[in-house]
């Protein structure tokens, strides 16, 4: 009885071991820790990936996560023409919003937007963010990251995921 049990409790364990290990997250990133970035726009992220407006949709959910952690969003993502932003594009926006006096912005690149191919199809997600301080013309903090999830999540679930772990504040 004692050996039925304890092969059952290792058979248990490693089926455990084996759906954990089916859904990762592997992200480096420092906390967030400006007291004084309250307002922030969210530029459009260049997309590095097949997927179309990959870059719009993620910047789109960068904006949701900000504003559950407390930041005030100027205009937002969807008030921009819907395309892929080259970076010489994103890089005149940022001029543009520099001398509307916003002083902070979001933006960084999206290398993975995808259903994984084969019989599960799982999404897959890979992003970095960078945070601007635009007067200075120089990057103040950045994170990069990348997930995978199980077949029944949706690339959006785990991007959301993901971006919540990269923002994380002092």
């Amino acid at each position: 009885m004692y050996e039925i049990r304890r092969s059952y409790f290792a058979a248990v364990l490693l089926i455990l071991l084996v759906f954990l290990s089916c859904s990762r997250s592997v992200t480096t990133n420092q906390p967030l820790s400006l007291s004084d970035v309250n307002r922030v726009y969210v530029l459009p992220l260049e997309n590095h990936t097949q997927t179309p407006l990959a870059g719009r949709r993620v910047a789109s959910i960068l904006e949701g996560v900000l504003r559950t952690k407390g930041f005030k969003i100027e205009n937002g993502i969807l008030a921009l023409e819907e395309k892929d932003y080259t970076e010489k594009e994103i890089l005149s926006l940022m001029k543009n919003i520099k001398e509307k006096g916003i002083k902070y912005a979001f933006s960084g690149a999206v290398n993975e937007y995808r259903y994984k191919t084969g019989i599960d199809g799982e999404p897959a997600v890979s992003i970095s963010l960078n945070l601007y301080e635009l007067d200075k013309g120089k990057i103040i903090w950045s994170s990069t990251g990348a997930a995978t999830g199980w077949s029944y999540e949706s690339l959006g679930t785990i991007t959301q995921k993901l971006i919540y772990n990269l923002i994380r504040k002092k």
